[in-house]
């Protein structure tokens, strides 16, 4: 299925860029404008000039974040900050992470693969998408020619061949190790043997890939590959275009960790918000717990972790009451959801949230209503936003699971936008791969 394949990284020279904590970077879509200030302050090579270039008030068409973006890019290659390595190359990666006081190693291995349409189920998509942050990439991409980061990917490795042959490859001291901009580390091993390449790249003859995070960067360079096709009119599908740089894991990667998107609202009618509870009792069964008392967010998880029916959280209806949500008639929900949706789909946590919670009962969509609907996968800043007033209310989810995003994908479905939070992001700026 997956066809992968080396490629020559662009990476920085040691010999202007010693300390790669002051140079990667967060992918573009978690970087905050005072982020992008910070980073661009850090230090004259960080990655956030590449990445996720400032867009400046006299912008045009001829001078704008997209243009100036490559013109640091050959600049830096001309300077040799930035450079290739000589040989084709396969790069693992191990990221060692702190959560709730426990240390993960997330390995993964970076490749160029080559870019599927969806309907061949090759590449995998599970979330939907939104036009700004598809056309950002686009643009991006058209300007450099480069995959500045890799599209985040999964596979399933049941024999644990693949994790195998990884572990006989870094048996050796890694070729870059770095602590990365939150203190996290990182190893590199960069693997040009042509055996063990070739050996890799067959393992993934039979797999199909589950993008887990980068849909908008995917589907960008979809559109690019179909722009370059319909440019020279006839090609060998070996052109530089056809392939995409990504980071593949294996699902039971001990370091694979996904993280909910909890929804966060506000500038709804508070009428709406009060009258919210005699509404939700009709569709489904509810038990209140009171945060200031001791222990009582392990009397919710225990709530939310029992078997059974569909739960998630309500926060904001009232002082420091907190409600967990058990459907009480799937097929009643399933009713007043979209009907091209399967089952699955309307089964899932997130689609109940989207689907019935915030459009039917708020009448909110998450495609349009923007400004009303934010998303933060840290439970207890998001109780503290609505605390705060920041926000009214808060939905707090359950974590899904890896294997419930490779079955919603092989059922050719998508889950609503904003239902994982891979943690933690990929760095920006350990490899680029140059498409010319």
């Amino acid at each position: 299925m997956a066809f992968i394949k080396p490629f020559r990284g662009i990476r920085y020279n040691n010999k202007f860029v010693p300390d790669l904590s002051k140079a990667i970077c967060p992918p573009y879509d978690v970087i905050s404008q005072s982020g992008q200030e910070n980073y661009h302050r850090l230090n004259k090579y960080n990655y956030i000039r590449i990445e996720h270039s400032q867009e400046l008030p006299a912008d045009d068409d001829s001078d704008n974040k997209y243009t100036r973006a490559l013109t640091t890019l050959e600049k830096w290659l001309d300077e040799t900050v930035l450079i290739q390595d000589r040989e084709p190359a396969i790069y693992i990666h191990d990221h060692y992470f702190n959560l709730g006081g426990k240390e993960y190693r997330r390995r993964t291995m970076i490749s160029a693969v080559r870019v599927e349409d969806w309907s061949k189920m090759i590449i995998r998509p599970h979330e939907g998408t939104l036009p700004k942050a598809r056309s950002d990439r686009e643009m991006l991409l058209r300007s450099l020619k480069a995959n500045t980061s890799p599209v985040f990917a999964m596979y399933e490795d049941g024999d644990n061949t693949v994790g195998s042959m990884l572990e006989n490859l870094t048996n050796i001291a890694p070729h870059v190790a770095t602590t990365g901009y939150d203190d996290d580390r990182h190893e590199l091993w960069i693997i040009t043997e042509p055996r063990a390449v070739r050996a890799l790249s067959c393992m993934f003859e039979s797999k199909p890939l589950y993008i887990a995070d980068g849909h908008h960067r995917y589907e960008s360079a979809l559109k690019y590959r179909r722009e370059q096709e319909a440019l020279l009119g006839v090609t060998t599908g070996e052109e530089s275009f056809n392939f995409l740089m990504m980071e593949l894991v294996s699902i039971t990667d001990p370091g694979l960790v996904i993280l909910p998107s909890h929804r966060l609202i506000r500038g709804v009618r508070w009428g709406n918000i009060n009258g919210l509870i005699p509404r939700l009792e009709e569709l489904f069964d509810i038990t209140e717990f009171h945060l200031d008392k001791l222990n009582s967010w392990n009397s919710i998880d225990d709530e939310l972790t029992r078997p059974g029916a569909t739960r998630m959280v309500l926060f904001g209806l009232g002082g420091d009451r907190v409600y967990v949500l058990a459907v009480k008639d799937q097929n009643k929900l399933n009713s007043m959801m979209p009907a091209f949706h399967s089952e699955l789909y309307k089964s899932l946590d997130v689609s109940i949230v989207d689907h019935i919670i915030l459009e039917s009962l708020l009448g909110l969509n998450d495609m349009t209503d923007l400004s009303r609907i934010s998303f933060n996968h840290n439970r207890e800043e998001v109780i503290d936003l609505v605390r705060s007033g920041q926000h009214q209310l808060a939905i707090i989810l359950r974590t899904v699971k890896p294997e419930t995003i490779i079955t919603v994908a092989d059922a050719g479905e998508r889950m609503p936008r904003k239902s994982t939070y891979f943690h933690p992001k990929l760095p920006s700026g350990l490899v680029l791969n140059r498409l010319v």
